[in-house]
């Protein structure tokens, strides 16, 4: 019987409380493959970090285990398998190593990385069970309304949305383009696609049939496109790629063909967190089900 733990963590660094949460799955796969035995279990902090979040989803799904035992963890933290598995020192959290190492002690522990947010299911799904421990845990903020979406003559708004199908690994994607009273539709689907890499390729091919130089506005509902283009992509420039923390940058070809295709002229990228009555958005909203239908 095959042994494996999927773990991962989350934490708002945004957040004035830097609130966490973190999960682990641990399965019994048969030798026919099938699944024997499953356990899930979540957690979080209201203050904390993600590499804690991180090593608190390892040590409790190693408390799952009641007896020594051979099993692969994986996890999409390379701050954890490189301390574990001896390539580097803890510099910090040192109390929490202290009760991995006991914990793990008596296991044969094969490590295994996979990159977060790549349509691995497991790995998909304790992300989710983290984030949403992160969330229960967010300390409420008024949230400013969204600004009024005005564009002026000449420049496109591009309205994208996005669906994913976790259960066969798609996503679709439409965008509704407005210019000057003017409407055009685009829309696909992808297949063993995350809902972020679906966004970054919906947004390339709508800029991509924008007439040369032309601005524009992308409004969409992944906050996580907004920020990378607004606030992000500077430092990944500077760093050759890097994140903050040393990481490459995932899904670097898209962010690239992004950045080629708004120098030279205008393109601003808005999170738009309300899209309620803004028929666009709706409009997205039913073409993206309509191409997950046809699957």
């Amino acid at each position: 019987m095959q042994i494996t733990i999927y773990t991962d963590g989350a934490c708002d660094i945004h957040a004035d409380n830097r609130p966490g949460g973190w999960a682990a799955i641990l399965q019994a796969v048969g030798e026919d493959g099938a699944v024997v035995k499953e356990k899930v279990i979540s957690g979080g902090d209201e203050r904390t970090t993600n590499n804690v979040m991180e090593l608190t989803a390892v040590i409790e799904g190693l408390k799952l285990l009641k007896r020594a035992t051979g099993l692969s963890i994986f996890s999409d933290s390379r701050y954890v398998i490189d301390v574990a598995s001896g390539s580097k020192k803890a510099s910090k959290n040192k109390a929490l190593w202290t009760e991995f190492f006991q914990a793990a002690d008596g296991h044969f522990i094969e490590w295994q990385y996979v990159a977060g947010h790549a349509g691995d299911e497991l790995n998909e799904r304790c992300d989710r069970l983290a984030v949403a421990e992160k969330n229960k845990r967010a300390a409420p903020r008024n949230q400013p309304a969204d600004e009024p979406i005005i564009l002026q003559a000449g420049m496109a708004g591009i309205f994208l949305s996005t669906r994913h199908a976790a259960k066969v690994r798609a996503t679709s994607w439409a965008a509704v383009i407005l210019r000057d009273d003017m409407e055009r539709e685009l829309s696909g689907r992808l297949t063993k696609t995350s809902e972020l890499e679906g966004t970054l390729v919906g947004a390339i091919r709508s800029i991509e049939s924008l007439p040369d130089a032309e601005d524009a506005i992308l409004f969409t509902a992944q906050e996580y496109l907004a920020k990378g283009m607004n606030h992000w992509l500077a430092g990944w420039l500077a760093k050759g790629w890097k994140t903050r923390g040393g990481e490459s940058v995932k899904y670097r070809r898209h962010w690239e063909r992004l950045y080629e295709l708004t120098t030279g002229r205008k393109v601003s990228f808005r999170f738009v967190k309300s899209r309620d009555g803004i028929p666009q958005f709706q409009r997205g909203k039913d073409l993206t089900a309509e191409i997950m239908r046809r699957i």
